[in-house]
């Protein structure tokens, strides 16, 4: 019987040793909205072109301003982009070649239709309005109708357009009350996808214009149309 219990007593703690910890309640400003991001990010993307991934750095301001840097194994530049509104810069330093045009210009074989969604992904909505554990349907800024999905403290965790646009939230962390996902994961009905990891972030910290700004001097300037043709 006394080797019974004892064998009881181990099973239990092994179990509680397995056991997730606990996370301490997400603390976070009611109404806190996201005004810019800065971040060194991991990348994860897949098109009917290929897959890939790697490192680099985010830089977002709402409504429509990105700079988005990858970076090579080796820590160098492999590309820059731009956005502001519907149009797109893509910086290829290593062939000194900058392409620029609107996202409806971009060419399937590019592989880039995923950064159209690019501020539709990162761009959200005031803290805790959503319905906690709710769901509600809407017209988006683009003009599209979408559901979306609410956590118990009503954070976005998922929303999902009505063309099949699809972005889900994950793991929401603090930074002076403002709450922002670690991961960020999009899909479209087209099957391309990307994960976005975001490192130790800086939320609504200020950000410079030069920042968000192409800069092309000794740079070839091309269609964005003829991206992908090399």
């Amino acid at each position: 019987m006394k080797r019974y219990i004892f064998a009881l007593f181990l099973a239990a703690v092994a179990i509680a040793g397995c056991a997730p910890k606990m996370l301490p309640p997400l603390q976070f400003t009611s109404g806190a909205v996201v005004e810019s991001v800065q971040s060194e990010v991991s990348l994860a993307f897949s098109s009917s072109q290929g897959s890939g991934g790697g490192r680099g750095y985010l830089l977002f301001r709402k409504p429509d301003r990105s700079h988005l840097i990858v970076l090579t194994p080796f820590g160098t530049t492999f590309m820059e982009a731009f956005t502001r509104g519907d149009r797109l810069t893509v910086v290829i330093p290593s062939k000194e070649i900058a392409y620029a045009g609107t996202f409806d210009e971009i060419p399937a074989k590019a592989g880039l239709q995923g950064w159209k969604a690019l501020r539709w992904i990162v761009e959200g909505e005031p803290a805790g309005s959503g319905k906690p554990d709710g769901e509600a349907v809407r017209v988006n800024r683009e003009g599209k109708r979408e559901t979306v999905w609410y956590n118990n403290v009503g954070l976005i965790i998922r929303k999902l357009t009505d063309e099949g646009d699809e972005a889900v939230y994950r793991e929401y962390r603090s930074f002076d009350g403002v709450p922002f996902p670690s991961i960020i994961e999009f899909r479209d009905k087209r099957g391309t996808t990307l994960k976005i990891g975001f490192d130790e972030p800086e939320i609504n910290k200020p950000l410079a214009e030069s920042a968000l700004l192409p800069r092309l001097e000794g740079m070839t300037l091309l269609s964005i149309k003829r991206m992908g043709e090399e």
